[in-house]
């Protein structure tokens, strides 16, 4: 594969996209006339858009995607921080904020080092193996530290795969059924779960709301972990098979990230006729946040943009890089063939997320 991506919305499983988002950077807007919508890729462009409380999450005429409006998938949608605004998203970001903060990250760091451990023990650490536990260990530590049993958290893992599958713009209607059916499932679990450790935190920061609103956002939590967090999970591995780096620095994963991000871009759609960074956009509009571009802007002091920015950025930072940790931690225990594991590396994964997929060559 070389030359550019097909078209932003190709870039994130693109070998090399960055070449592509420096020159979108550059122009700073774009219309893409062909995906119907506008790029915005420049770092002011994408601080505009990103700060601007005209710029939402969701259409106005559609809070809840159609394919799940009336389901109970539908109402924890409905229900989630990042898809709400106005009062409900600052009082739901206080709640979740500090609760995020009250969380010891040494203990998610201990406790993804411990599961991983595990997994890595029950059979050969080859590319399969690698993305399953990339696929398994972000929701499963996050799960684990809420009180699952250990025996559930596979079962908590791939509910939550289903639930992201129903949640994909490509849906069908099988997907979304068993999207649902895991929603339940998982809603009718976290309400089981004793108030210990870190649920008794979490339900003290939601004492003022409502216990179906903090059920529904500690399942939003589960699901934005589950492929933003394996993506940047992935993506350590990646960068150890191609020699040791220091992954127990904050400072070099920002590093690392800004030149090879993860998440490489959001939506929003326009409510109201806006001028942003010197662009019109009408009401009805959607904009690409191009992240990855922003990060790569050559005009902008260069700055990782994985975690976002402006009323939606992710609280999540400190948790997510310490579970990332843990498990990078288990993996240089194992050993492995670091150089075997990265020489059929393809990029495999929603849109947005550069997920790197390790296995994609080895025989079943």
């Amino acid at each position: 594969m070389s030359g550019w991506p097909e078209h932003a919305l190709a870039a994130a499983s693109h070998p090399d996209p960055y070449p592509y988002y420096r020159a979108l950077a550059e122009d700073g807007w774009r219309r893409d006339a062909k995906l119907g919508l506008w790029l915005a890729a420049s770092r002011r462009a994408v601080g505009a858009v990103l700060g601007s409380p005209v710029c939402r999450v969701r259409p106005a005429r559609e809070p809840v995607p159609a394919g799940i409006a009336g389901s109970p998938l539908g109402e924890v949608f409905g229900r989630w921080l990042r898809m709400s605004e106005g009062d409900a998203h600052a009082r739901l970001r206080t709640a979740v904020g500090e609760g995020l903060a009250a969380l010891p990250c040494n203990e998610a760091e201990q406790t993804a080092r411990r599961l991983a451990r595990a997994f890595l023990t029950a059979g050969a650490v080859d590319g399969r193996r690698l993305d399953s536990l990339v696929d398994f260990l972000l929701v499963a530590t996050l799960a684990s530290l809420l009180g699952w049993q250990e025996a559930a958290l596979a079962e908590a893992a791939a509910g939550i795969a289903r639930v992201c599958r129903a949640l994909a713009a490509d849906a069908d209607a099988v997907a979304r059924e068993r999207g649902a059916e895991a929603c339940g499932t998982l809603l009718a679990d976290l309400a089981a779960l004793p108030a210990e450790g870190w649920l008794r935190r979490w339900r003290a920061e939601f004492a003022g709301l409502d216990a179906a609103v903090l059920c529904a956002n500690l399942l939003g939590i589960l699901f934005q972990s589950r492929d933003a967090g394996a993506g940047l999970l992935s993506a350590g591995i990646a960068w150890r098979c191609l020699g040791e780096w220091n992954h127990a620095d904050p400072g070099e994963w920002r590093a690392r990230l800004r030149l090879d991000p993860v998440l490489h871009h959001t939506r929003r759609f326009v409510a109201e006729d806006v001028e942003l960074a010197g662009q019109r956009l009408k009401a009805g509009e959607q904009v690409l946040v191009l992240l990855a571009a922003a990060a790569h802007d050559p005009a902008a002091p260069g700055e990782a943009m994985d975690f976002g920015r402006g009323r939606h950025a992710c609280p999540g930072e400190a948790l997510a890089l310490a579970i990332a940790r843990g498990a990078l931690d288990a993996l240089e225990e194992s050993r492995p063939d670091w150089r075997a594991l990265g020489g059929g590396i393809v990029f495999q994964g929603p849109p947005n997320v550069r997920m790197r997929r390790f296995g994609a060559g080895e025989r079943a």
